[in-house]
């Protein structure tokens, strides 16, 4: 496994999630529906989650795990 194929799905699950968060409301709108009002608080709860957690853990790889170099000049 490459690099770049290590975050891969972690990165399309928050995309996902993302457009999911922003795609709800008309979805709101457009059925009018006060079941899926009454769950929206919990829907945004995950995907905030989901998303807020992707970016953490995003950073802290980064941070970690990324090549340091020896910023010496030798």
């Amino acid at each position: 496994m490459n690099k770049t194929d290590r975050w891969r799905n972690r990165r399309r699950m928050a995309w996902a999630s993302l457009i999911a968060g922003l795609l709800f409301p008309l979805l709101l709108l457009w059925s009018q529906s006060d079941q899926l009002g009454a769950v929206a608080g919990a829907f945004y709860v995950f995907v905030g989650a989901v998303v807020s957690s992707y970016i953490g853990w995003a950073s802290w790889d980064d941070k970690n795990f990324k090549d340091n170099k020896d910023d010496s000049g030798t």
